[in-house]
């Protein structure tokens, strides 16, 4: 079974500023590469199954052209565990825009495929920029980085310019996702063709 994943490309500058602690937690740590080998994002739409990337693309198509850039915030560095998984991100300010955005996604792909649930949809869903995560066997490692931080205070905000469509080969873990095609939002995608 096919899965994919809609979210917002994050820009440079929140690109390098995330890699330099993925960074930082391998020098320390020695931690594997999992979430960083996508481009830094915000997720729209968590994975979900598909029976035809035809049909997804040509609705990512439409979806791209139909969003204009809009401004996102990040305010604070989190540590989360989830399914055996620690898990270092940074908090999203939640905005109307992505509210909306997230609802409208759900239920148009839900229109579209037998299935598109997925773990956290709806009200429950809270926006991040996961760092890096990693499965955990003994010390939680992302725990002890986020606790040793002095300050999980961040004052970052980008202009989501790009929306990007992952596609997931199964439930295979790491190296099982690529990024499938990036599109500029609105009048950002004209402008880039």
């Amino acid at each position: 079974m096919m899965k994919a994943a809609i979210a917002l490309l994050a820009d440079r500058e929140i690109q390098n500023s995330v890699r330099r602690i993925v960074f930082d937690l391998n020098r320390q740590y020695g931690i594997a590469f999992l979430a960083s080998l996508l481009p830094a994002h915000v997720s729209l739409k968590q994975p979900f199954s598909l029976e035809s990337m035809e049909k997804l693309e040509r609705y990512f198509d439409m979806l791209a052209e139909s969003i204009k850039p809009f401004e996102v915030e990040l305010d604070r560095v989190y540590h989360s565990q989830w399914s055996g998984y620690g898990i270092l991100g940074l908090n999203v300010k939640e905005t109307g825009t992505l509210r909306e955005l997230h609802n409208r996604i759900k239920t148009e792909l839900g229109g579209l495929f037998e299935d598109t649930s997925a773990p956290h949809d709806g009200d429950a869903y809270r926006f991040h920029l996961t760092i890096e995560l990693g499965k955990v066997k003994g010390e939680d490692v992302y725990k002890r980085y986020y606790e040793e931080m002095s300050n999980k205070r961040v004052n970052l905000k980008f202009t989501a310019r790009d929306i990007a469509l992952f596609y997931y080969c199964g439930d295979k873990g790491a190296g099982s996702f690529m990024t499938y095609k990036v599109l500029g939002l609105g009048s950002e995608r004209r402008a880039a063709a």
